[in-house]
């Protein structure tokens, strides 16, 4: 292969090469200026200075040249003109040297002269090997302008023992190409093998796409690009994974990821760059012009990879992904693309994942909040910023108040009063989240024992509490300590807990349980594998969600569902609640169906303070199920 079809990188790395280091080739051309000199005066014979005359101007040239190289850098090294300058300029100085052997030989019998000229054309001769072999024409050229006048020198001495002489030299000057070419091999293969580790360091092992490494070189190199424009980050996580590997297997696992990292690449056009940066997180990297629609039809493409099932080794498996997108220009730099992205990432978790979001600037105010509580969360408990209010149970039937459900509330002390919704899943990510809920058992164990004997009390559990078997500890201390009757504690989990933690769940529940603890299942008719849940898991109770009880009184069909998964829940002996009752309509329509044995809502009462006021209100724990109405009441009044 010529050196013009050479592909580019190899090209820019020869022309590389052949630029480098300038000042080498000023200690060269030094000596032989030198050598020129030390020739004329030792022979009085002016004309040994030609050779210095023909290679002077060619040489500043050269020089001047290399040294525009090393300014301009990655600008020009592909451009042709570089290397013909370079090529001619080295011609004509290896034939200079050749001139001065062929002007020793003819013109003077000095010995000094001829020896001085021989070993500067040999020592020439490997400075080119050593030098330029990265290009084998060169090399060769040189060479032959070299070897040629040398060779002819020789021969026309009349002593015939140079002609022997130039028998021997000419292979060297002939061997030079391949010497040049061997060099050239092991530096190349050095340089492949570097290159190859380099490949693997910045690839993931088990997709095949960049890894983290490899995509935060790429995005470098898009920022560092001359051209304007916008660059874009497209944030994937995939949803529940973890549920995946626990019920399946890390090889199950495992062969989700590569699926969906083919399903990524398969809309992998127009300059996109797939990458997985964690264990169930995937980027996508683009330029644009237009960076709103792109990233608009690039998030579309995202979620629509994850339609069909996957097959993962024999199993197939319906999956989602919360995507989140962002796009900062290149002259933008007050922000990271990659924060903006995971910023809108998290607003998609935040609303119920399995969609997307594109960045806003509100945004980077909600992130800031979240710090800002996330940094205050680790004294909240100690400083006594977290209270428990109690949402009373009741029995639809009898009127009787059965239980109250423990609700936590945090009283920021410059933010006010902060929503679970909203520190919970923080406390989560901190990992701090067992604090919380270990005081929240002893709050609620405490307050508990001093109600009547019949009610109980119930406390939440997250998923991180189930990823921890010391919560079954903690529980059974509690108890102990303030000797409260095991079964008037209910604790209490979600469907999305239980997705994300299935195994360790199963032991956690069997803890409990064995403690003679109750459990719930929340939130039920949010979820997808609802039934699948009541199978795997053995609970006391099931909480009907309010999105299901807000449709209770819109129709006969909603009515018949929502009476078909409680009377199938009671007949696996569960204690069917409904959550979310603020209507009269919604409760007589659950009281009728006769397999609903509790309702919680504002109805019945709002939440109430612990210490005396829920207390005065479990004096008389009962309410008359046929007077209660829809007045917004304040937790005593609906009483009999």
């Amino acid at each position: 292969m010529s050196e013009a079809s050479q592909p580019t990188r190899a090209k820019a790395e020869a022309l590389t090469a052949l630029h480098s280091k300038p000042t080498s080739a000023i200690h060269g051309l030094v000596t032989s200026f030198a050598a020129f000199g030390m020739a004329a005066i030792n022979t009085s014979d002016w004309r040994f200075l030609i050779p210095g005359a023909v290679m002077g101007p060619f040489s500043v040239f050269r020089l001047w040249r290399m040294y525009e190289f090393q300014r301009k850098g990655i600008e020009v090294r592909t451009h042709t003109d570089w290397d013909r300058s370079f090529f001619f300029c080295s011609v004509i100085i290896a034939f200079a040297h050749g001139l001065f052997v062929l002007q020793a030989m003819l013109l003077t019998d000095h010995v000094f002269v001829i020896s001085l000229s021989v070993g500067l054309c040999l020592a020439q001769m490997v400075g080119v090997v050593a030098r330029n072999y990265a290009s084998s024409s060169l090399v060769s050229a040189q060479a032959l302008a070299m070897g040629i006048p040398c060779a002819i020198g020789w021969w026309l001495h009349p002593n015939p023992w140079f002609g022997v002489t130039a028998i021997f030299f000419v292979p060297f000057f002939l061997s030079a190409r391949s010497l040049a070419a061997g060099i050239r091999n092991l530096l190349e293969g050095q340089r492949d093998a570097l290159e190859t580790i380099r490949r693997v360091a910045i690839r993931d092992s088990l997709t095949g796409v960049l890894n983290r490494k490899g995509f935060y070189e790429r995005l470098a190199e898009e920022q560092a690009r001359p051209e304007r424009g916008h660059y874009i980050a497209v944030l994937v996580d995939i949803d529940y994974f973890k549920a995946v590997n626990d019920s399946y297997g890390h090889s199950v696992g495992d062969a989700l990821l590569v699926q969906i990292a083919r399903r990524l690449q398969s809309i992998e056009r127009d300059g996109l760059t797939v990458a997985r940066l964690a264990g169930d997180e995937f980027a996508i990297l683009a330029r644009s012009h237009k960076p709103q629609e792109k990233m608009e039809e690039i998030c579309g493409k995202v979620l629509e990879c994850f339609d069909d099932l996957f097959n993962c080794r024999g199993v197939y498996l319906s999956t989602t992904a919360s995507v989140g997108a962002a796009s900062v220009q290149n002259a933008d730099p007050h922000n990271s693309v990659i924060v903006c992205a995971d910023l809108a990432l998290y607003e998609t978790k935040e609303k119920g994942r399995n969609g997307y979001h594109i960045y806003r600037d509100e945004m980077q105010g909600k992130f800031e909040r979240r710090e800002i509580l996330r940094r205050d969360l680790r004294q909240a408990v100690t400083a006594g910023e977290l209270r428990l209010v109690y949402q009373p149970i009741g029995d639809v039937h009898t009127g009787a108040i059965t239980s109250c459900e423990s609700l936590m509330r945090w009283q920021h002390p410059t933010l006010g009063t902060i929503s679970p919704d909203e520190f919970i899943p923080l406390a989560e990510s901190a990992d701090i989240i067992s604090d919380f809920t270990r005081w929240a058992v002893e709050s609620a164990v405490a307050e508990c024992v001093h109600w009547p004997a019949d009610i109980g009390v119930t406390v939440n559990l997250s998923a991180c509490d189930l990823r921890r078997r010391d919560i079954v500890n903690t529980v059974f201390d509690v108890l102990i300590r303030y000797g409260l009757a095991p079964h008037r504690l209910t604790m209490e989990m979600t469907e999305t807990a239980l997705a994300e933690e299935p195994l360790m769940t199963r032991q956690v529940l069997h803890g409990l349980r064995a403690l003679g603890v109750k459990t719930a299942l929340d939130d039920f008719g949010t979820g997808y594998a609802n039934f699948g849940y009541l199978i795997d898991y053995e609970f006391d109770k099931l909480k009907l969600d309010r999105s299901l009880i807000e449709q209770i009184s819109e129709g006969s069909r909603a009515r018949i569902l929502i009476a078909g998964l409680a009377r199938t829940s009671q007949e696996l002996g569960l204690t069917i609640i409904a959550e979310g009752v603020e209507r009269r309509k919604q409760f007589d329509a659950l009281r009728s169906l006769g397999s609903v044995d509790s309702i919680q809502g504002w109805l019945l009462s709002r939440p109430i303070q612990g210490g005396g006021d829920i207390r005065t209100y479990l004096m008389q724990p009962h309410f008359d199920p046929d007077r209660i109405c829809e007045e917004k009441n304040d937790g005593i009044s609906l009483h009999a």
